[in-house]
């Protein structure tokens, strides 16, 4: 009996921090737009892009909140239909923020001293390629929140069979490949750490 509630313990555990892990990414994927949207304004600043930095303080004060914060919205009003008043800065601004995140994106991550955290740099650098990515798409950016199914996907572990051998070495492996994700993980950033 005390086998049986062990096992349900862990994998209820298991699915506890596999739902963690979910909002913890999700939370992430909305910081990213804000951030390389800022950084990307404080770039076209200091490259002395007047028209860009013009076109991006009219998005940021036509903002209706107080704090004016960016949002994945505004980065889709950039990439989104062309407004024939605005087209010659609109294409503009396009093409600076491709030339800012093939050139300067990471080093603006690199160099910032409110991210204190390795891993979380590391993840904002990995960002950047989703960011790329998104560019060679139809509508670029219009389902960047959507988190990939294969983070999305639930763990289903039948409790009611937890003492079935199968069962267990399911529940056995699964707990070995995530704790080897976890030792590659942070080999990977003690190796990036060093050099």
């Amino acid at each position: 009996m005390e086998e049986i509630i062990n096992d349900y313990s862990l994998c209820q555990q298991i699915k506890n921090e596999s739902q963690s892990s979910q909002q913890d990414e999700k939370k992430f994927q909305r910081r990213i737009v804000p951030f390389f949207l800022n950084q990307f304004k404080h770039w076209a600043k200091q490259m002395d892009y007047k028209k860009v930095e013009c076109y991006l303080k009219v998005i940021q004060s036509r903002k209706t909140s107080k704090q004016q914060k960016w949002e994945l919205g505004d980065l889709q009003k950039v990439f989104g239909p062309i407004n024939p008043r605005t087209k010659c800065i609109q294409i503009e601004t396009q093409q600076r923020w491709k030339e800012f995140l093939d050139q300067q994106a990471e080093t603006t991550v690199i160099m910032n001293n409110k991210i204190k955290d390795q891993q979380t740099k590391g993840k904002y650098i990995d960002a950047i390629l989703q960011l790329k990515q998104e560019l060679s798409k139809k509508t670029p950016y219009y389902r960047f929140l959507s988190i990939p199914p294969s983070l999305t996907c639930d763990y289903k572990i039948n409790t009611e069979t937890c003492l079935d051998e199968q069962n267990q070495n399911d529940v056995e492996c699964f707990i070995e490949n995530s704790d080897q994700e976890r030792l590659f993980t942070s080999f990977i950033e003690q190796d990036k750490e060093s050099n």
